[in-house]
């Protein structure tokens, strides 16, 4: 029994159609393993910043942290907040991150404002700065084991409520923040 040759034709086409479209369907898995690899880097380094954050912040200490309208210096007339960090680890920290919650009185979280303390005070809030190669260097500190860092950010987008008792002020503290503040290591860099 001899085959046509329509047929022979046909089962032709048919197995190149097959065949491309595994191909291309081996094609399309292998590149959607590799992004999903990207993708589990990705989320495997963010799951590691987070562990490292919640290990080594036992070792962060904050204090003295305060938030008032600046009332000298560049800063004059903004609202900022201001503390002193302490690393008292045994790693050098190259970059911290961390999130400051404003709390009333009651203890209802009225503003929360995330904070990298180690870059400088003008670089961030309402002023910009523009990145020019060569020229800018942006000046992190590394904060070394059992040293100190203060630092004072400007609260950029800050609440009108937070604004206007910083304004006011309160009758022990004049300019300054009555409420209570928390914070919490988001990440931490070494």
């Amino acid at each position: 029994m001899l085959i046509k040759k329509k047929s022979l034709l046909v089962a032709l086409i048919s197995s190149v159609i097959i065949s491309s479209v595994l191909i291309l369907t081996l094609i399309g898995y292998v590149m959607y393993i590799e992004l999903k690899g990207e993708d589990f880097k990705r989320t495997y380094q963010d799951l590691l910043q987070k562990v490292n954050a919640k290990v080594y912040a036992k070792n962060i200490e904050v204090s003295k942290l305060n938030a008032k309208i600046e009332t000298a210096g560049p800063l004059k007339g903004n609202p900022i907040i201001e503390g002193l960090i302490k690393n008292s680890g045994y790693r050098n920290v190259t970059e911290l991150l961390m999130k400051v919650k404003f709390l009333d009185q009651d203890g209802a979280i009225i503003y929360e404002v995330l904070l990298h303390p180690q870059e400088p005070s003008l670089g961030t809030g309402i002023l910009t700065r523009v990145a020019i190669p060569y020229l800018y260097n942006p000046s992190k500190v590394n904060i070394k084991p059992n040293e100190s860092l203060p630092f004072k950010k400007i609260l950029a987008h800050c609440p009108e409520e937070i604004l206007q008792e910083l304004q006011r002020g309160s009758n022990k503290t004049p300019g300054k923040w009555s409420g209570k503040f928390t914070f919490e290591v988001l990440s931490v860099e070494f």
